[in-house]
């Protein structure tokens, strides 16, 4: 049985959440074809920003061992899912499903009818798994100008427009 805890105090399993950030941000960096140069301790530090009084961490565990999680950003009424992440061991199971209806469930309570959420757009199996809920409003498109020394090889079309990606 999956159970999911809401933690709220930066030290509670922070190893265990580090080590499914560190998988998730892995993850992001081979969608976009990158090498990571991020480690478990980044990890550490980057959760370390989420115990604020914005944020929502829950954490699913299967058997006490972690396997899922999801951050939420509550601001202004209004839940942003930041971040949700789930093993690839343990996928195809409804675990994503349960952590987005903590979303839901947050932005009900606050008199909202949905979440909000960013995804990469060539996270194509993300991309199926909000759909298959009922997420596919395109709200809002994310530019900025290229990092010092970065080098981008892909394109991304939205509409007319074309992006480096």
């Amino acid at each position: 049985m999956l159970k999911i805890n809401k933690i709220t105090c930066k030290e509670a399993r922070l190893d265990d959440l580090a080590s499914l950030l560190y998988c998730f941000r892995h993850e992001l960096a081979l969608l976009k074809e990158r090498k990571l140069t991020y480690s478990r301790d980044d990890a550490k530090e980057e959760l370390s920003d989420y115990f604020t009084s914005e944020y929502e961490v829950y954490l699913a565990d299967k058997a006490d061992k972690a396997i899922a999680y999801c951050i939420l950003r509550v601001f202004d009424k209004t839940v942003w899912l930041e971040q949700l992440f789930v093993l690839e061991e343990a996928r195809r199971n409804k675990y994503a499903r349960q952590l987005l209806s903590i979303a839901n469930q947050r932005a009900n309570d606050l008199g909202k009818e949905t979440a909000f959420i960013n995804v990469h757009p060539n996270n194509h199996k993300m991309i199926k798994f909000l759909a298959s809920n009922d997420y596919d409003v395109l709200n809002l498109i994310e530019v900025r100008k290229l990092y010092n020394k970065e080098k981008i090889n892909s394109k991304i079309n939205v509409g007319e427009n074309s992006f480096k990606y």
